[in-house]
């Protein structure tokens, strides 16, 4: 890309000197240069200035949050702007997240419920284990690296170990626009005082309140912030049967990722390296391929437009993956209780059908036609009713649970699975 100045980038925004850049883009800068040279000098400044205003719109005053919202209208849906409440707590999560994270901490997550949260993670990662020694289709050189990265995982829950320190940030209540462009800049330089030195593992990219989880292939750690171990997931006064069928299919969803068609690509120290025997590439593409085809189609609620199974692949393996694990989890967990699945409640239900109902309960959403098509079209994540409905109908557990019989719509002829 020989057509922008690098040089006077990377001084202008304080970057350090690097030895080399890892480019994972190459196409994607190749296309960009092309258009540098192509489009006239008045064309990019309408662009880069209509870009600006576009990102600083909320905090420059009311008559630009809502011509912004206007804008976004058409591909959300919404028919109004969130309560300024919301706005203001979302903001101060965004720019100031660790600091707003350890009141949120300290008001909602005691350390008996990380410690919980802790055992649980640990249960599912057991099942793991025993699913990669228990997988026909794998070699055991193949086998012998799973179990590497899989003990490598660094677990991360709750919230960071050490805190951001934000004494050197300014907030005060001349600008907001101010405190906004004073954060950004503050936290661009904190990610740039990381360069050229070694890898911190400890590093959270979501803030302690955040409803969410991920992990992260190149650090090789999955991280579930408190936000997530609250109700409906996560739920302290709840047995482990529904914390398991929530919380524990998020885990499991997570750590699959380790091992789905782009986390497979990293080894046990997050380096991009193919460990993977042909035969057994050859094997596990082939049960991708299954999922992908399976969630190709229709999309439920949306007549314009398909769910393209090979953009949600990823997170559909982890789908799959992550309930299997926490039911794995949690037969272990009741068996040393001396329980089982099938034992009831005081309506009836066993606690196979409490699992279901928990996770099932935990995607209960609301999505207005116009974002859904959105997310259809751009999110890796399929729409939440496949996420209930392709996943439980691939498993002869919930088949059994609810005495589903062969060919009906929850029962599919071909169950896809690859963890």
């Amino acid at each position: 890309m020989p057509a922008f100045d690098w040089a006077s980038y990377f001084k202008g925004i304080g970057a350090p000197a690097a030895p080399l850049y890892e480019v994972s883009a190459p196409e994607y800068l190749r296309t960009l240069n092309k258009l540098l040279v192509n489009e006239d000098l008045s064309t990019w400044k309408l662009y880069l200035r209509w870009q600006l205003l576009k990102a600083a719109a909320p905090s420059l005053g009311n008559a630009w949050r809502k011509t912004n919202f206007d804008f976004t209208q058409s591909l959300t849906g919404a028919k109004a702007q969130p309560p300024a409440w919301r706005r203001c707590t979302q903001t101060v999560d965004q720019y100031l997240g660790e600091a707003l994270g350890q009141v949120y901490v300290a008001e909602v997550f005691p350390p008996e419920n990380k410690a919980r949260a802790q055992k649980m993670v640990k249960d599912i990662e057991s099942a793991m284990g025993r699913d990669i020694d228990a997988a026909t289709w794998m070699q055991p050189a193949t086998k012998r690296v799973a179990h590497l990265k899989l003990a490598a995982v660094m677990d991360k829950i709750g919230y960071p170990d050490k805190w951001i320190d934000y004494d050197s940030l300014r907030i005060s209540r001349e600008s907001y626009a101010g405190n906004v462009e004073r954060a950004t800049a503050f936290e661009l330089k904190r990610q740039l005082a990381f360069t050229g030195k070694p890898l911190d593992r400890t590093q959270w990219v979501m803030t302690p309140p955040t409803v969410d989880a991920y992990e992260d292939p190149q650090a090789n750690t999955i991280n579930f912030p408190a936000g997530i171990l609250q109700p409906v997931f996560f739920d302290s006064s709840e047995d482990d049967v529904i914390n398991y069928g929530a919380e524990g299919a998020v885990v499991g969803h997570e750590l699959t990722h380790d091992f789905d068609d782009q986390g497979r690509k990293f080894d046990e120290k997050g380096n991009l390296r193919d460990w993977w025997t042909a035969e057994d590439a050859k094997e596990y593409d082939k049960r991708g391929a299954c999922i992908a085809k399976e969630y190709t189609g229709a999309a439920p609620g949306v007549a314009d437009v398909q769910q393209n199974g090979k953009l949600t692949q990823g997170e559909d393996t982890a789908d799959n993956g992550g309930i299997y694990l926490a039911l794995a989890a949690l037969t272990a967990d009741l068996q040393r209780q001396g329980k089982t699945l099938a034992d009831t409640d005081a309506h009836g239900r066993t606690n196979l059908q409490r699992f279901f109902l928990a996770y099932a309960n935990s995607w209960c959403t609301q999505v207005r036609p116009e974002a859904m098509r959105t997310q259809i079209l751009t999110n890796p994540h399929s729409v939440p009713e496949l996420r209930v409905n392709n996943v439980v109908s691939n498993m002869p557990e919930f088949k059994n649970a609810f005495s589903c019989k062969a060919n009906q719509p929850m029962v599919h002829a071909e169950q896809c699975r690859v963890w």
